[in-house]
C-alpha cells in the first residue's frame, strides 16, 4: 500500500465512477482501476461493488474511507508544518534567559513576536548565564539572553545587544543611601553581598575585579544566587551590594540605590545574544532581530 493508492481509493471513493476519478486525479482510467485492484488484494477486502454506471462502496469500503481522508489530511499537515518552520511562521523557538532581562527587554520583544507569528511554540525557560550558553551549543536552545563579560562561550556566538551601569544597592538605613554617586574606593571597609560562585560566575568576578581595581578585596558576608534574593538580603540590612541598573525596577523603594564609580569610571555590564553558529532559521532570526530592536531602544533610552 502507498500513498498513490490512497489517493486514487480516495478519489473514487468521492467520485464513485472510475473515468471521472481518473480526471480528478490527471491519469488514465486503466492505471487507475489496476490501482484499485492492487490496493484490495493488499488489503484483502473488496472496496467497490463495480456497477454498469459506476461504483458503489462496499462495507468495508465506507469503513476504509475516513482513515484514507484522514491519511491525505495529515500528510497535508506536515507539510504545512514543516514549510512553516522552514518560513518561520511555524515550529518551536526555545529561548533561554538571565532572570534580569526580563524587567526590561523581554515585555518589549515578546508580545510584539507571539502576535506576528502566533504559530510559533514560543518557549521561555530562566536560567543562569553559563547553562544558557551550554543550552544554546547543545542544541536545547535556540536563542540566549545571556550577562557577559561570558569566559567560555564554547562554539557559541556572543552578539552584544546593550550595556549598562552596576549601581550600589544600599539598605535604607545605610550611610550612603541618599548619595547619588559612590566611590567604589570608599567602600573598602563595607561588608558585601556577593553573587553565587556556581550560578553567577561573571556577576561574581566583575566584583572581585572592580575591587581589585579599586586597591582592596571585598569583606563577603553572604552570596545570592537571584536579584531578588541579593535585594531581599540588602533590605534586611546585612550589607551592600553591587547590581544591574534594571535592579531598581524589582527593587522598588524597599533599598537605596547610588551610581557607582571605580577609578572616576561606572563600571559597566552587558546583556549579549548567544545563538548557534548553524546556518539560516527564520523564526530564530526573526526573534534576535526584535531583541536587538528592543535593545537599541533601550540604550538609546539609557544615554538620554
Amino acid at each position: 500500500m502507498n500513498l498513490q493508492q490512497i489517493r486514487q481509493f480516495v478519489a473514487l471513493g468521492d467520485a464513485l465512477n472510475f473515468h471521472r476519478a481518473a480526471e480528478s486525479l490527471n491519469m488514465s482510467q486503466p492505471p487507475l482501476s489496476i490501482g484499485i485492484r492492487k490496493l484490495e488484494e493488499e488489503m484483502g477486502v473488496r472496496l467497490f461493488d463495480r456497477q454498469p454506471r459506476g461504483v458503489l462502496l462496499t462495507e468495508a469500503g465506507r469503513v476504509a474511507l475516513p482513515f484514507a481522508r484522514k491519511i491525505l489530511s495529515d500528510l497535508e499537515a506536515m507539510a504545512d508544518a514543516a514549510s512553516a518552520t522552514v518560513n518561520g511562521m511555524g515550529g518551536r523557538l526555545a529561548v533561554g534567559f538571565v532572570g534580569s532581562a526580563v524587567y526590561a527587554l523581554l515585555p518589549q520583544v515578546v508580545p510584539l513576536f507571539r502576535s506576528e507569528r502566533p504559530a510559533v511554540d514560543l518557549r521561555l525557560r530562566e536560567a543562569t548565564t553559563l547553562e544558557i550558553v551550554r543550552g544554546v551549543e547543545s542544541g536545547e536552545l535556540d536563542v540566549g539572553v545571556v550577562r557577559t563579560p561570558v569566559y567560555d562561550i564554547g562554539e557559541v556566538a556572543l552578539d552584544p545587544l546593550y550595556r549598562e551601569e552596576m549601581i550600589l544597592l544600599v539598605p535604607k538605613d545605610h550611610a550612603l543611601c541618599h548619595e547619588k554617586v559612590v566611590q567604589l574606593e570608599d567602600l573598602r571597609d563595607a561588608a558585601f553581598i556577593g553573587h553565587d560562585r556556581i550560578r553567577l560566575p561573571n556577576y561574581r568576578n566583575l566584583l572581585l575585579n572592580a575591587c581589585d581595581a579599586a586597591g582592596f578585596q571585598p569583606r563577603i558576608v553572604e552570596e545570592a544566587a537571584h536579584l531578588h534574593t541579593l535585594i531581599a538580603l540588602v533590605e534586611s540590612g546585612i550589607g551592600v551590594a553591587l547590581a544591574p541598573a534594571v535592579s531598581r525596577i524589582p527593587g522598588a523603594n524597599r533599598i537605596g540605590y547610588a551610581r557607582l564609580t571605580v577609578r572616576g569610571e561606572p563600571l559597566m555590564i552587558g546583556l549579549a545574544l548567544a545563538t548557534s553558529r548553524d546556518a539560516r532559521r527564520p523564526a530564530r532570526d526573526a526573534f534576535v532581530s526584535a531583541l536587538q530592536e528592543a535593545a537599541a531602544v533601550l540604550q538609546d533610552e539609557g544615554k538620554a
